[in-house]
């Protein structure tokens, strides 16, 4: 295709004190053999005190303030103001790894401009991650491979879903909007511009596909290419990471908002995965079948982090609703 028939691209990387990461995550996009005057890149910034800022003016970035400092908020005011054709939700722990990554991408907006508003790709382990990274990008985490069960990943969705085409590059899957996948906006997928949204997606990752799958707007999930996502470096990282995760969605109540688009059975999943992580015995026996099933020993781990989210999800419930009510 000519070049100027291409879909101008936005990248929209929410930032708070990223000097070490964003660097990486730019250089991946400046390596796209894409043409660089289709690409526009916004850097929201929620008040950084490192070098991100200068970072970003190094190289010519457009910088907006986000005064909510949250990434869902911030990304959802990079969206009104896209100038692209499509908008990429990117977080700095993400990489392209495929200098094609973009043209791969866009190619169902080409193909089906009237019926594909979205595309995502896979998340791949980089060899050198440490077990507890290669964990987590598995099936994003316990509690969401508990829950969702064959809607955690990609690799899983022909189990439960209907395919509506298939090609060698991408597959498009009918998708029920009461039983919905489980695919993250800031996982470095891809949104076309000018859609309306409700007032609630702009607080969450996921709702914003779900309102489309319940539009019947189609997404693809695009087979040949995909993305770093260098999540959790420690051990420590990981109790960091899903202790400001899970903060947030039980401050922000986005973990309500999606009550409406979910099936009764996902409803007690979600409240059973407590007794479920606390049962010490359950999740061993889980991880013993996953590590024999996958063949992949970072599943030996799997047993210790639904511990792990459990406790966080208790500790923060009583920090917010419990404690809050005492003071």
């Amino acid at each position: 295709m000519e070049q100027s028939h291409l879909p101008r691209i936005t990248f929209g990387i929410p930032t708070l004190n990223e000097e070490k990461r964003l660097e990486v995550c730019l250089k991946s996009i400046f390596c796209q053999k894409y043409p660089k005057s289709k690409i526009e890149i916004i850097v929201i910034d929620g008040g950084s005190s490192d070098k991100t800022i200068e970072i970003a003016k190094k190289n010519n970035i457009k910088i907006l303030i986000n005064y909510r400092k949250l990434p869902e908020p911030g990304l959802a005011l990079a969206y009104q103001v896209a100038k692209g054709n499509y908008m990429v939700f990117m977080a700095t722990d993400n990489i392209l790894y495929d200098e094609n990554w973009i043209i791969k991408m866009v190619q169902p907006f080409i193909d089906k401009p009237d019926i594909v508003y979205s595309t995502f790709s896979q998340v791949e382990n980089k060899p050198s991650d440490n077990i507890w990274n290669k964990y987590i990008n598995e099936d994003s985490d316990p509690f969401s491979l508990f829950t969702f069960g064959n809607a955690s990943h990609p690799n899983k969705y022909s189990k439960l879903y209907p395919t509506e085409f298939d090609s060698p590059k991408y597959v498009i899957y009918k998708f029920s909007p009461k039983n919905f996948p489980l695919i993250a906006l800031a996982q470095c997928t891809i949104l076309k511009t000018g859609l309306s949204r409700s007032k609630v997606s702009q607080n969450d990752d996921i709702l914003p596909l779900v309102e489309l799958i319940n539009t019947n707007k189609k997404i693809a999930f695009i087979k040949n290419t995909g993305i770093y996502h260098l999540s959790i470096g420690s051990f420590q990282d990981l109790i960091q990471k899903f202790n400001k995760r899970i903060y947030n969605s039980i401050s922000t109540n986005s973990f309500i908002s999606r009550e409406k688009h979910t099936t009764i059975f996902r409803k007690i999943k979600k409240y059973l995965f407590i007794f479920y992580s606390f049962s010490i015995i359950l999740p061993i026996i889980h991880s013993i079948i996953l590590l024999i099933k996958n063949k992949k020993i970072s599943y030996i781990v799997h047993f210790i982090v639904c511990f792990v989210i459990s406790f966080l999800i208790i500790y923060n419930f009583i920090k917010i609703y419990i404690c809050k009510k005492l003071n």
